[in-house]
């Protein structure tokens, strides 16, 4: 009887330790989601995914008008490939929120379409704003096909409002972080490192 009872408590034990660990399948279909719509350039369905608290600071239409001008330079075309999830931090849940730090890169390929574009002028200040905004490393011209290849690095945080809600996301930049501020609460910054 005593070894019976000691298998139950082992059991329910395990069941119990079981439960408490979160279940990161949900936020990395949802970040798979998130890197798809990212390579096809699809402007409404990402803003579908980022977190609806961001717009309550923002106007969602000024975060798309961005965006979209961004794909939208008829002397440029810009392909996002290889987007590639690097590290999915630890669930920090907070009340009935829930957060988790992600890394993850991708490549950006720039043609320049037009002449005025390929001036060696524009060219150079095209590189040059990169280069500040990448770092030199990550940028490589090859000029005879008039293409920019730019590897780049994302910092961002996935954020569940809400027991059962769906996972959103918000870029992480040092430019934003008084954004991220106001999205994420003072515990959470701690814990992730923040603060």
């Amino acid at each position: 009887m005593r070894k019976c009872l000691f298998i139950l408590l082992l059991l329910a034990g395990t069941v119990l330790s079981a439960q408490e660990t979160p279940d990161y399948t949900p936020l990395a279909e949802r970040l798979a989601q998130y890197a798809r719509l990212s390579m096809d350039l699809k402007v409404d369905s990402l803003l579908d995914l980022t977190d609806p608290q961001l717009f309550e600071i923002v106007p969602r239409e000024a975060v798309r008008s961005q965006l979209a001008g961004f794909v939208s330079d008829v002397n440029l075309s810009v392909k996002i490939k290889d987007f590639i999830i690097d590290e999915i931090g630890e669930i920090v849940v907070h009340h009935q929120d829930a957060y988790a730090p992600v890394k993850c890169h991708h490549r950006f390929e720039f043609r320049l379409e037009s002449e005025a574009y390929r001036t060696p002028e524009l060219q150079q200040r095209i590189v040059r704003m990169l280069r500040k905004r990448y770092g030199t490393d990550n940028v490589k011209v090859e000029l005879p096909e008039q293409m920019i290849y730019v590897y780049v690095e994302k910092s961002m945080f996935a954020i569940r409002r809400g027991a059962k809600a769906q996972w959103y996301f918000v870029e992480y930049r040092p430019e934003n972080a008084a954004l991220l501020d106001l999205l994420l609460p003072p515990p959470v910054r701690s814990l992730v490192g923040l603060e």
